[in-house]
C-alpha cells in the first residue's frame, strides 16, 4: 500500500538536514570542523570511526548513507512500486558506468576509478570490478553485451568518429530512461504524472544542454541531433532542432525560457557547475511541491529520494570545496 510507504518516508524525512544546517556546514573553516558539525547527524557514527578525515573518506560515508536510504525505501515497498524503485535506482549504476567510460577515455588509474565509484553494488547485477579492469572503452562495451546496456554499442561508431565519449554517455541515459518509463507505466496514473514531471526536468535540461553543444563547443549539428534523449516534455523536439541548427544565443534564450536559470550560466559564463546546481534546485522545488500535495501517495517516496540525493550532492560538494579552501555557498542546492 502506498500509504504505508509514504508514512515511513514522512519519518525518514525528519533525518534530512535543513537548509540552515547545510548553510552552516558550508561556513566550516576546514574539513575537520565540517566533520565535527556532522557528528550529531546520521553520518556521525561512521565519521567518528575515521582515523584520518578527508573529502574522499567523507564522500564514501555520504554515499553509503544514500544507498542505505534507498535500500530502506525499496525494501519497504512491494509489487509495481518496488519494481519502479529498482528501475529508478539504476541511475547509480549508469553513473558508475559513465565514470568507468570517462576513466578509460582520460586514462585514469584503476585505483582512482575505484576510489570515485559510488558504492552501488547492491543495486547492480554488473561485475563492476571487471569493467574497471577492462583495458579500453571497446572492451567495456563488449563486456556489456547480454546486459540491459548492450544497446550502448549503437554509440560506438560515433565515439570513434568524433573521438568523444558523449555519444556513449547519452546512450546510457537513453537506456536508463527507457527502463524507468517502462516501469512507470505499471503505477497508478496519479503517481505517474508527478513522477513524470520530476523525470521531465532531468530529461529536458539534459536535452537543452545537448542542443547547446554546437553553440558552446562546436559540435556538428548532425551529431547533436542523434544525441537527444527521445522523451520530450516542456521543450519539444522542434525547439531543440531549431536551437541546434541556428547556433543562436537569442534563439536558445527564447525557446528554452522555461529553463532560463539553467541555460544562462552556460551561455553567459560557461559555468557548467552552476548550471547543474540550478537544475537540482528545480528538482528540489518540484519534490517539495509533491510532498505538500501528495503526502500519502507513492510519489511522496520518490520526492523523498530526490531530496536524499540532493543532500548527498550538497555534502560532497561542501567537503571537497572546504578541503580546497574554496567558497561553497554559491553552489549550494537550497
Amino acid at each position: 500500500m502506498p500509504e504505508y510507504l509514504a508514512v515511513r518516508c514522512h519519518g525518514l524525512k525528519t533525518h534530512l538536514l535543513p537548509n540552515q544546517a547545510i548553510e552552516a556546514l558550508a561556513s566550516s573553516k576546514n574539513i575537520k570542523e565540517f566533520a565535527d558539525v556532522l557528528a550529531s547527524t546520521d553520518y556521525g557514527e561512521k565519521i567518528r570511526e575515521l582515523k584520518e578525515i578527508d573529502a574522499y573518506a567523507l564522500e564514501e560515508i555520504f554515499t553509503n548513507e544514500l544507498i542505505k536510504r534507498y535500500n530502506y525505501v525499496i525494501n519497504a515497498s512491494s509489487n509495481a512500486m518496488q519494481d519502479f524503485l529498482k528501475a529508478y535506482a539504476k541511475r547509480f549504476e549508469v553513473q558508475s558506468l559513465t565514470r568507468i567510460l570517462r576513466s578509460k577515455a582520460f586514462k585514469t588509474s584503476r585505483k582512482d576509478i575505484k576510489s570515485f565509484l559510488p558504492l552501488i553494488q547492491s543495486f547492480s547485477s554488473l561485475n563492476l570490478d571487471k569493467l574497471i579492469e577492462a583495458e579500453s572503452i571497446e572492451r567495456v562495451i563488449e563486456l556489456l553485451k547480454g546486459t540491459p546496456y548492450s544497446k550502448i554499442v549503437k554509440g560506438l561508431e560515433l565515439y570513434q568518429k568524433y573521438n568523444s565519449i558523449l555519444p556513449l554517455e547519452i546512450h546510457l541515459k537513453k537506456i536508463y530512461y527507457e527502463m524507468v518509463f517502462e516501469a512507470l507505466e505499471m503505477l497508478p496514473s496519479e503517481d505517474q504524472k508527478e513522477i513524470r514531471d520530476l523525470l521531465g526536468i532531468e530529461i529536458d535540461t539534459a536535452n537543452c544542454f545537448t542542443a547547446l553543444a554546437p553553440l558552446l563547443y562546436g559540435y556538428a549539428p548532425e551529431l547533436t541531433k542523434q544525441l537527444l534523449i527521445p522523451f520530450f516534455f516542456k521543450i519539444p523536439f522542434s525547439s531543440l532542432k531549431e536551437v541546434i541548427e541556428s547556433k543562436s544565443l537569442h534563439t536558445a534564450l527564447t525557446l528554452f525560457k522555461s529553463y532560463e536559470n539553467f541555460i544562462k550560466p552556460l551561455l553567459e559564463k560557461g559555468d557548467e557547475a552552476l548550471a547543474e546546481i540550478n537544475i537540482l534546485k528545480l528538482l528540489k522545488r518540484k519534490a517539495e511541491e509533491i510532498m505538500l500535495k501528495f503526502n500519502i501517495e507513492f510519489a511522496y517516496a520518490i520526492a523523498y529520494l530526490t531530496l536524499c540525493e540532493i543532500e548527498w550532492r550538497n555534502l560532497i560538494l561542501i567537503a571537497f570545496l572546504t578541503q580546497q579552501n574554496l567558497e561553497a555557498k554559491q553552489y549550494l542546492i537550497i
